[in-house]
């Protein structure tokens, strides 16, 4: 059975949010084991370094990693980079090679700078030899009928908008999240039928 693990920051809760409605979609796949795991302030000691083996062993174990973070003044939040750090180890043995990868993102404006923070995540994945899958938002979204899934055109990643704590995120907007959750297991159980 193959394992998809969903690694994630959330400051205002709507990251959190995002990531529930990928593993909502990931979930639907056949055969597919699915894993969250929030960073929060304590996996990260005094120092700022991560200090949380457990969860990287978890991801280690899994097939598919998808990251995500809020885009914070352009660039992924401070702890998720404590994290991305800690990955290091990981680049210089080779461990994650080939593992199916994927991102996403929340900012509370419809660009916001989202696009840096999906650039950032899918270099990390780059830079650990992982495989990135975008989106697939449906063509129909040109011709007005696509129920407003990825309204913002985010082909790399999941970009979503958020706004203040407490708001609603948009429907259509969740809606993508799931889908591309969807695809990402899809793609990773194909992925483990041929390696």
């Amino acid at each position: 059975m193959a394992v998809l693990s969903i690694i994630h920051h959330s400051g205002t809760g709507h990251t959190t949010t995002v990531a529930g409605a990928i593993e909502a979609g990931a979930e639907r796949v056949k055969d597919l084991t699915v894993h969250s795991r929030i960073i929060s302030g304590a996996q990260i000691d005094p120092n700022g370094g991560w200090s949380d083996d457990a969860v990287l062993e978890t991801l280690s174990a899994s097939d598919a990693i998808v990251f995500g973070a809020p885009t914070y003044m352009g660039m992924v939040s401070w702890q998720f980079k404590a994290f991305a750090y800690a990955t290091g180890q990981f680049w210089m043995s080779n461990g994650w090679e080939d593992k199916i990868a994927g991102g996403f993102t929340v900012s509370a404006f419809p660009a916001g700078d989202k696009g840096s923070t999906i650039d950032y995540l899918s270099t990390l994945a780059a830079q650990l030899r992982m495989i990135w899958v975008g989106t697939a938002a449906p063509s129909s979204n040109l011709t007005g009928d696509g129920e407003g899934i990825d309204p913002y055109g985010f082909y790399k990643g999941v970009g979503v908008r958020g706004g203040p704590p407490g708001t609603e995120l948009d429907a259509g907007e969740l809606r993508t999240a799931e889908l591309y959750g969807e695809r990402l297991g899809a793609v990773t159980q194909r992925w483990m039928a041929v390696a």
